[in-house]
């Protein structure tokens, strides 16, 4: 045979009952009481369930220490919440800087190159511009693979484009 079922409202007023103060008793110490009063237990996940009910939403620390060191976490978790954000905009402008940055190589890059080809169409001797727009074209293709290596999408796997 089943014991005997003890309501929520009878649980709580044995919570009420045990508390020191603003201090609650354990879990172990309720079951034990509804035990013997009630020959119940009352089952672990209910007992704490009602338990954290009594407790509402967060209780206020006991002492003035506990509300300071309160406080002062809340304080360093505002802050370090506000140093992340910066850091992530700082990160985001470099980000853009240095894209824009490529873009603008690239299109140095494509303009010498048609004023090269102009000029070797034209039977000019273009061998060193040659070497030096084909060393730029190498630097910035550098420069873009560190911008994708380092972005903001940077090691989510697979390419941006």
């Amino acid at each position: 045979m089943y014991p005997v079922k003890v309501t929520d409202a009878q649980v709580q007023s044995l919570i009420r009952e045990l508390a020191v103060g603003a201090k609650l008793p354990s879990g172990a110490t309720v079951r034990a009481a509804l035990a013997r009063r009630y020959q119940s237990r009352g089952g672990v996940a209910r007992i704490y369930r009602l338990l954290a009910a009594e407790r509402g939403p967060l209780q206020e620390p006991e002492s003035g220490w506990g509300r300071v060191n309160a406080e002062v976490l809340r304080q360093e978790n505002q802050t370090l919440r506000q140093h992340l954000q910066e850091a992530r905009e700082l990160e985001t402008r470099h980000q853009d800087h240095w894209g824009r940055e490529v873009a603008r190589l690239r299109e140095q890059i494509e303009g010498l190159m048609s004023r090269l080809d102009a000029a070797v169409a034209a039977g000019v001797n273009v061998d060193a511009v040659g070497d030096d727009a084909h060393t730029a074209e190498i630097k910035v293709g550098r420069l873009e693979v560190l911008v994708r290596a380092f972005g903001p999408g940077a090691g989510k796997g697979g390419s941006s484009r």
